[in-house]
């Protein structure tokens, strides 16, 4: 479990703070959806008081030695030179797209594939990312504090489980109760997890006396979501292991959480 903060100033009480998972990219293979990736970059540099936060599979990081690798699943940019070094190529191109917001991010978590490629391989693709852009390399898990101080030195803080996780299933119903069982485990606001290719979202009032007198009873909102994916499962004329398993089609695109520091208030969307 990595712990992670980030202090974050702000000058109105009506500031409004977005954070965006980004994951499940599978950059590499054919049914990418690089368009969409890049609208959202697109977006997210433009647009104020915005954050990401990586959720791993940033690239497909299947070589050409691994059981899964399938041609016809492979991305014709790549030509038959690069499958050597596929996985680089596909590092590099990624770092490419993702570079324009690389100062807004608070951190990356790797995936499942990059998790392949360092204990098979022996390369660290999210460690070499974070290295070279000297941000904080969340591993598997983690716990990020988003600390929004305002110039009169007023504070609030939100804690943000993050985390690619292993849950599969192929209805959403499972993933609600991982990421509420999840919420009840930790005592953190946001929880966020990938690796399914679904968008889920799910809210929590949990109730609590307060710690100064006169007491009474308060309530806390926590907020939840697994965070989609922009690999699409089927598509004319092209290979997935999606179509293979007759899997769900993946939810492309992301999530969204809106912060009001000065109100404590929270909302998640997709």
């Amino acid at each position: 479990m990595e712990l992670n903060c980030v202090d974050i100033e702000y000058k109105s009480q009506s500031d409004k703070f977005y954070v965006v998972p980004i994951g499940d990219i599978h950059l590499g293979n054919i049914g990418c959806d690089k368009h969409r990736l890049k609208k959202l970059v697109e977006w997210i540099s433009a647009k104020d008081n915005c954050y990401w936060i990586g959720m791993g599979d940033y690239i497909d990081a299947i070589n050409i030695s691994d059981k899964r690798f399938d041609a016809e699943t492979v991305d014709p940019k790549y030509d038959i030179k690069d499958l050597g070094s596929i996985v680089t190529h596909q590092r590099n191109d990624i770092m490419k797209i993702l570079l324009p917001i690389k100062d807004k991010c608070i951190g990356l978590h790797r995936g499942n594939h990059e998790e392949k490629i360092r204990k098979r391989y022996h390369t660290d693709i999210v460690y070499e990312m974070c290295e070279s852009w000297k941000i904080p390399e969340l591993r598997d898990a983690a716990i990020t504090r988003l600390r929004f101080i305002m110039p009169n030195g007023h504070s609030n803080t939100f804690d943000l489980l993050s985390f690619h996780g292993n849950i599969g299933g192929r209805r959403g119903g499972n993933k609600v109760n991982r990421i509420e069982d999840i919420l009840g485990y930790f005592d953190v606001d946001i929880c966020l997890m990938a690796h399914a290719h679904k968008k889920v979202t799910t809210t929590l009032t949990k109730a609590y006396m307060s710690r100064k007198e006169p007491y009474s009873l308060m309530t806390k909102k926590c907020i939840g979501g697994v965070t989609g994916s922009f690999l699409g499962g089927y598509q004319t004329s092209q290979q997935s292991y999606i179509e293979t398993g007759m899997y769900p089609p993946s939810d492309l695109g992301t999530l969204k959480v809106t912060i009001r520091p000065f109100d404590k208030d929270l909302h998640i969307s997709s």
